[in-house]
């Protein structure tokens, strides 16, 4: 009798061990600020900032394009637990807002990143911008400038400190730490594209993703084979972009990897003028180009790369 009950006493201690555990594990993931972004570039850069004070998942997995992405179960999830969620805005994630709004706890705040840091004078483009064929509609990819990234930056550091008061000191210590190091990214990126002839400053792309990049680096978007990921070029626009690619002289154009079927276009108009595709990428992240900075530098060597005569 006395040792079967000593046997479950014993199997009860650790059972209850076991729940004690757990819940101070939970309690301790509990103590982080959990924080969703959509991109994976602003998963880095609220990660930068959070430190370990702040646990951050990004809803749109590596490579997936904002554009067109179509939520998946696992997003609602990512949604209702968030304590700070973190979206571009400027319509550049309106499939994944289907599921942000109706999920979003109540109270738990939407920072909008690029219409925050518009509020520290960022000049905003309009797709099209800078080929005689403005479209009307506001050009949302505002970090591929390193000049516009810092304001990004500064806007999750208040929104963070905001939601978790106790950890503004932190915050803004990574945040300062964080602009170092995107001043030295500055410095790198301007070195690298000076090697780049004038006249070959200029990208023709998949997309009209590149012209806060091309403003910021001093270079002219010269042609995109579509506005907006998903548009179907008619054989007017590819012989038109064809047009644009020779009347520029360039020495390559640049696919994303992200896109498909304007990518195809452009490897054709590339190889019926017998010049080189390259790679940009715009919010592509992975174990290649794995952070924000990583993204920049990439960028500009491969501009400096396929443009250098």
């Amino acid at each position: 009798m006395f040792p079967r009950l000593a046997v479950l006493a014993a199997l009860l201690a650790i059972l209850l061990a076991a729940c004690s555990g757990d819940d101070e594990d939970e309690g301790g993931a509990g103590s982080q600020v959990r924080a969703t972004t959509t991109l994976t570039v602003f998963e880095d850069i609220v990660g930068e900032i959070g430190g370990d004070r702040v646990a951050v998942s990004a809803l749109l997995p590596s490579g997936a394009d904002p554009h067109t992405y179509e939520p998946v179960p696992r997003d609602v999830r990512l949604v209702t637990e968030a304590d700070v969620l973190f979206v571009n805005g400027l319509g550049l994630e309106e499939g994944v807002l289907r599921v942000i709004e109706p999920n979003l706890p109540s109270g738990v705040p939407m920072i909008e990143l690029a219409e925050e840091a518009t509020e520290a004078g960022i000049t905003l483009r309009e797709f099209g911008e800078g080929e005689g064929d403005a479209q009307g509609d506001v050009n949302p990819h505002v970090w591929l400038s390193v000049d516009n990234i810092r304001e990004y930056a500064r806007v999750i550091s208040a929104a963070l400190s905001q939601v978790d008061p106790e950890g503004a000191a932190q915050y803004d210590e990574n945040f300062q730490s964080y602009l170092i190091r995107l001043d030295e990214l500055d410095e790198y990126v301007r070195d690298k594209v000076a090697e780049v002839p004038p006249k070959q400053r200029k990208i023709v792309s998949t997309h009209d993703a590149f012209g806060y990049m091309a403003d910021y680096m001093g270079f002219e978007v010269a042609g995109v084979v579509a506005i907006s990921p998903g548009q179907e070029p008619s054989a007017s626009d590819v012989a038109e972009l064809q047009d644009k690619i020779e009347e520029a002289g360039v020495a390559a154009v640049f696919q994303e990897p992200q896109l498909g079927a304007e990518a195809s276009v452009l490897r054709q108009a590339a190889s019926d003028l017998g010049i080189e595709v390259c790679t940009l990428r715009s919010d592509a992240l992975d174990d290649r180009v794995p952070t924000y900075i990583d993204l920049m530098r990439f960028n500009a060597d491969e501009l400096a790369r396929c443009l250098t005569e």
